[in-house]
């Protein structure tokens, strides 16, 4: 994994009271852990600091996205 990939990752809720299999986007990658933030594209959802992604041959969407900035953590490779 390298910054800027597009994975799927086992993403912790919010509460912590389990985890769904969503893609992200890599912020930062160590050997011991990396940050990211969850895709959806629920669009409905949008809030100002969201990022629009489009889908095309380098991201391998198939719909509409958000970058879900406000959703950030940090996993334990």
């Amino acid at each position: 994994m390298t910054k800027g990939d597009i994975v799927l990752i086992t993403f912790p809720f919010t509460d912590l009271s389990g985890s769904k299999l969503r893609p992200a986007i890599i912020l930062f990658d160590s050997l011991l852990d990396f940050t990211a933030c969850f895709i959806t594209t629920q669009l409905g959802w949008q809030e100002p600091t969201d990022v629009l992604l489009f889908p095309n041959q380098t991201n391998c969407l198939r719909i509409n996205s958000l970058i879900r900035t406000s959703k950030i953590a940090t996993i334990d490779r």
